[in-house]
């Protein structure tokens, strides 16, 4: 079990730079942070984009980009963890309706 004093070393470290005029506040301390955090690992960059694309959060475009992938490179990622990748289109109706307004031009 970890004592408290271990716990409370991080959360005094950050007010330290904070007050030391290094980062305007915690939350840009913290953002610098996890920014590092995930150009040092990019395999925990690599989960957090299955992740967020797995839950509907981003767009297989989107996830790639946070991967630091290609959309393709990410794509076979996900299939070859059985992970199905969704297809977004429009419905029937609003295809027809594009084809005939491109037809009527």
């Amino acid at each position: 079990m970890k004592s408290e004093s271990s716990i409370l070393l991080p959360e005094m470290e950050l007010e330290a730079v904070v007050r030391a005029g290094i980062f305007k506040n915690s939350v840009e301390a913290i953002r610098e942070a996890v920014t590092t955090f995930f150009a040092v690992k990019p395999k925990m960059r690599l989960e957090a984009a299955i992740q967020l694309y797995r839950q509907g959060e981003v767009t297989l475009g989107r996830a790639s980009e946070i991967s630091g992938l290609d959309r393709w490179e990410f794509k076979n990622i996900l299939e070859d963890r059985g992970i199905k990748i969704e297809v977004e289109c429009d419905t029937k109706e609003k295809m027809d309706e594009r084809i005939k307004r491109m037809v009527t031009k």
